[in-house]
């Protein structure tokens, strides 16, 4: 066979292919191009920081500090030290402020601020540092009071590794999620439609995506062992991780799952899964702070379900805050995956009307 028969042959396999081949070659390229808009730059300039201003504060003093923190942050103005050091250990900000009395009073030679961070945190450790040193320099610019800012660190300094270990675990769940399960179900397509003969399609749907929620815990064991034998202080059998990764995967597999049945069980569904997949990867703030890389990315992630699962998991896993703490949280990601159940009902409806 020559070359020109083997180019003709595939010229004629791509025009049968040409949906899922316009997929890979222009939507797929066309979207992570796009993406390239939401990474403006690599420090947290847009990552939101509280600033706490006590009784004694006037309010041109808090001003000055806010001004100073508005470089390389967005300051948000808390009323109580309490409500902002609980924010900072939910990762609602990443810095906690205290704005000092006596900013402008020309007798005070000196004062003191203290910017908090939560050791816990570890992508944004560093780049506090720099924060700290920005702010400093800002502030004795405009200031004739000197103005000493001291970092402080709360609770033990994490390392990236221990850090990491949630957040691998939250990217094989949406591995799982959008990858293996439309596999099996393409797999199954067969078995799926002998089984509508016995019992209904919701039934069938609804034990595949509880028996592979159950799956879940092997790879949770797996990891817990392993952060155990490496001496991490990792709890990934807290209630609120184990939620939190469950939910995920129950919203996501829905998902993945109305994608599988709109698409016929084709390769199509399954490309457009994966482009999903990489979605909510890259908004789910699984790894850096938000604000890390542009301020459009900080706003995108903040309404993504998902992200809260992610901050509910490392709470509770890195902080062993409760999971009551995070009830909001939890029944709003519960609320979400219920609202995915409307299209994956929709897309099976549609699926059994046209076979």
């Amino acid at each position: 066979m020559s070359l020109r028969t083997i180019l003709g042959k595939e010229l004629r396999w791509s025009r049968h292919r040409v949906v899922a081949l316009l997929f890979v070659l222009v939507l797929l390229p066309a979207a992570f191009a796009g993406a390239s808009v939401f990474f403006q730059h690599v420090l947290p300039k847009d990552a939101p920081v509280a600033v706490v201003a006590g009784e004694d504060v006037s309010e041109e003093e808090y001003d000055v500090v806010a001004a100073s923190f508005r470089l390389f942050s967005k300051p948000v103005e808390y009323e109580s030290e309490a409500a902002a050091m609980r924010d900072l250990e939910r990762e609602s900000v990443y810095a906690v402020v205290s704005v000092p009395p006596d900013l402008d009073d020309p007798d005070v030679e000196r004062v003191n601020m203290t910017v908090t961070i939560d050791g816990d945190v570890t992508p944004y450790r560093e780049p506090s540092g720099a924060l700290v040193s920005i702010v400093a320099r800002t502030m004795n610019r405009q200031l004739d009071t000197r103005v000493v800012v001291q970092r402080e660190v709360r609770g033990d300094e994490r390392k990236l590794s221990s850090y990491l270990l949630p957040t691998f675990l939250m990217i094989i769940v949406l591995t799982f999620a959008f990858a293996y399960l439309p596999y099996n179900l393409a797999r199954e397509e067969a078995v799926l439609d002998r089984l509508r003969v016995e019992t209904s399609l919701d039934t069938v749907i609804a034990g595949k995506l509880a028996f592979f929620t159950g799956l879940l815990a092997v790879p949770l064991l797996v990891f817990h062992g392993v952060g155990v034998a490496l001496g991490y202080d990792v709890n990934l059998l807290a209630p609120g991780a184990v939620l939190g990764y469950g939910l995920t995967f129950l919203a996501c597999g829905a998902i993945a799952t109305a994608v599988t049945f709109a698409s016929g069980f084709g390769t199509t569904g399954r490309l457009f899964n994966v482009l999903v997949l990489f979605a909510f990867l890259g908004f789910s703030g699984l790894v850096y702070p938000v604000g890390f890389f542009s301020p459009l990315r900080r706003d995108i992630i903040r309404r993504v379900p998902t992200h809260y699962a992610m901050l509910t998991v490392r709470g509770s896993t890195l902080r062993d805050i409760p999971a009551a703490e995070f009830a909001t949280w939890l029944g709003g990601v519960a609320l979400f995956a219920l609202a995915m159940l409307v299209p994956l009902k929709l897309s099976m409806l549609a699926y059994e009307r046209g076979t």
